[in-house]
């Protein structure tokens, strides 16, 4: 006989992510494996309509996580490099240590985002588990025009960058 009482603490349950079917923390924001938001709210199945849910920062680029609101960062460096801190980094780098970045294969040095004067362009480091712009694969070491509102993935990571596109000129 089982005498152990049903719990109802957030650590008895696993909030399961609608887009891979993947288990996490009952406290998970984010998808640990998809980076998907876990919030219903954001995360229905289908085609989602984000216009107006990422907000264009007036200087710089922001990142949020596919299919969410939340924000990644905003950037307002020349350049700076996606993937994961090292300690004794110095460079400009937008951190994916968490959520879970090198289980979903995102190298340390993984790509670079260069500003431009008509926005901006990637470049994938030649990391290990390859980066893609909006579902294609970008060959190392060489410049890719990045629009706003382009998909970037990391390994498994996915991302959308947002700027604003419209006349920088000032």
């Amino acid at each position: 006989m089982n005498n152990q009482s049903p719990s109802i603490g957030t650590q008895s349950f696993t909030k399961f992510c609608p887009s891979c079917k993947l288990g996490n923390n009952a406290n998970s924001v984010v998808c640990a494996h998809c980076g998907r938001s876990l919030d219903l709210f954001f995360a229905r199945p289908g085609k989602i309509n984000m216009e107006g849910r990422y907000a264009a920062p007036a200087k710089g680029l922001a990142l949020y996580f596919e299919g969410s609101a939340v924000q990644v960062a905003i950037a307002t460096d020349e350049e700076f490099v996606l993937g994961r801190k090292v300690e004794g980094d110095v460079e400009a780098l937008i951190d994916f240590t968490y959520p879970n970045g090198f289980a979903m294969g995102v190298s340390r040095r993984h790509a670079m985002i260069c500003s431009k004067e008509n926005g901006y362009v990637i470049i994938d480091l030649n990391s290990s588990n390859g980066t893609w712009l909006d579902g294609k694969i970008l060959p190392p070491r060489q410049p890719i025009q990045l629009p706003s509102g382009g998909t970037i993935q990391l390994g498994r990571l996915k991302v959308v960058a947002i700027y604003n596109s419209s006349g920088n000129e000032e």
